[in-house]
């Protein structure tokens, strides 16, 4: 399996724990290391972006820009700051020779299914660049084919030091991995960090099975097909109702902004559409996000797009 990452990847050491938020806090203890190894104790500060979400315990959420996931926990780990997604000019006045690394999803999940303006996420690899500091691609929602890409970085002309994978590189099987180069895992030496369970046999061979299936031409250039046909019929919707002020996100990670009427109602939209018997999502309370089956038949997507918008009919009717 970590021969099947490298393999597909920029990285050449693979490190294996159960879950999205494992693989992200092995990520945040390799940077925090190797900062410390290569430049002193000074060098540990790690930027992060608001909104962002990187996993559950008190490191990640703490990394992870979002108060209502962080609070309540007691002191949280320092040296974390966040800045604004897709602004450049937040995170030059955030960084400094004492950032050790910077953080980010390269494609917002939980924050609004925001994907990355080209400028920024280039703009933020030479920054890192500049001073010294870690690329970090938290890859546990936007990899393993959920963009069109295996990974979201090939579509971005980016690439990080440290990348993390989890959800779908198991097919719902617990399984995580943090990704990176020799020179920087050289810095995680026995005892450092471990997992008891880490690379276990049934994992390992059921998330074989699970990128195997999804990493081939026909899968990923379908998802692709398939995020056109989202798209194509949530604008035909909106051309009716005018309930979005935006159709975004990327391959089949799609998220119907909601427009200024409907602002904080993605509940609403959420319970509407389980009453006429379809699944949808929400990416905070602005926005309805759709995440279907990488091989959903495109059968499925008409006639779930039927169900959204009778969903959504009912709603514009009650309002009157």
């Amino acid at each position: 399996m970590a021969k099947k990452l490298v393999d597909n990847t920029f990285a050449e050491k693979v490190y294996f724990a159960n879950s999205g938020a494992e693989a992200n806090e092995a990520a945040l203890k390799l940077v925090r290391r190797a900062a410390l190894n290569l430049h002193g104790a000074e060098k540990n500060q790690i930027i992060a972006f608001k909104m962002g979400f990187h996993g559950r315990t008190l490191f990640t959420v703490s990394v992870g820009g979002q108060a209502a996931y962080s609070d309540g926990f007691g002191p949280k780990p320092e040296g974390i700051v966040h800045a604004e997604y897709n602004n450049l000019d937040s995170v030059k006045a955030l960084i400094s020779d004492k950032t050790c690394a910077v953080v980010l999803e390269p494609l917002q999940g939980e924050g609004g299914i925001i994907s990355p303006t080209p400028e920024f996420v280039k703009g933020v690899r030479e920054l890192c660049d500049q001073y010294n500091a870690f690329l970090v691609f938290d890859e546990v929602q936007s990899g393993v084919g959920r963009t069109g890409e295996l990974y979201a970085y090939m579509g971005l002309g980016v690439t990080p030091d440290v990348l993390t994978t989890a959800k779908a590189l198991g097919g719902g099987f617990p399984i995580g991995a943090m990704l990176t180069t020799t020179e920087l895992a050289k810095h995680l030496v026995v005892g450092t960090h471990g997992s008891t369970y880490g690379g276990n046999p049934l994992a390992c061979a059921v998330a074989l099975a699970a990128f195997d299936t999804v990493n081939t031409p026909e899968v990923l250039n379908g998802v692709k097909e398939r995020e056109q046909l989202f798209k194509d019929a949530l604008h035909r919707i909106n051309e009716k109702y005018h309930v979005f002020s935006e159709i975004r996100g990327k391959g089949l990670l799609v998220g119907a902004a909601l427009s200024t009427e409907w602002q904080g109602k993605s509940r609403d939209f959420m319970l509407a559409a389980a009453e006429q018997g379809l699944l949808v999502l929400m990416a905070g309370y602005n926005v309805v996000r759709f995440a279907p089956s990488l091989v959903i038949a495109k059968e499925d997507i008409a006639l779930g797009m039927e169900r959204f918008e009778a969903a959504i009919a009912k709603l514009v009717a009650a309002r009157g």
